[in-house]
């Protein structure tokens, strides 16, 4: 059985272009290595799959926003509950997340921070509530994001909505720490 990344890597058309002397024989290779891919971007499984997403991905968007929208208001309506019995008010913006070890903190100073903290520390269902949040939040936008290629990837009209999707991107050259990444 294939893993999730020998999937992957057999989707997309990957060859490297060796060192050359010259412009017009990198340009000469990277023309043939476009040339050997069908001159597509994706192959065949990946374009089948992103037509299947353009597809059905607007109805599980729609499942998992309604979803994302309950875990939200049952964390906030925890959380006020639970502030309510320390006695805490929030008047000021108070930024909450989790921390490396996937314990809630606050991000921003406030005077009861601590007290809050205590709260939290003792709470098991808090920290699971707001995991399950940002996960389902995260496939939300991968979803999302999934859609977006798909559409500019099917369509003739998405030359000006891909070249959105790929601003996104950068390349940085740093020596041997060169990378390529995203926003």
């Amino acid at each position: 059985m294939n893993s999730l990344a020998e999937n992957l890597q057999s989707m997309l058309c990957i060859q490297p272009i060796r060192p050359q002397s010259n412009i017009d024989n990198i340009e000469k290779d990277l023309a043939q290595a476009m040339e050997a891919s069908s001159s597509d971007i994706l192959s065949s499984e990946l374009a089948t799959f992103l037509q299947y997403m353009e597809e059905h991905g607007d109805k599980a968007s729609q499942e998992l926003a309604a979803c994302v929208d309950q875990l939200q208001e049952l964390f906030l309506g925890s959380l006020h509950q639970v502030f309510q019995l320390a006695g805490v008010t929030v008047d000021s913006r108070m930024i909450i997340s989790l921390d490396r070890h996937g314990k809630l903190q606050i991000e921003t100073a406030c005077a009861e921070q601590e007290h809050i903290e205590e709260f939290f520390s003792s709470s098991k269902a808090l920290p699971v509530l707001f995991k399950l949040l940002s996960v389902q939040s995260a496939i939300l936008d991968g979803i999302h994001h999934l859609r977006q290629v798909a559409e500019t990837h099917n369509s003739s009209v998405g030359s000006e909505r891909l070249s959105q999707v790929q601003q996104a991107y950068r390349v940085c050259l740093k020596g041997q720490l060169s990378h390529f990444y995203s926003m």
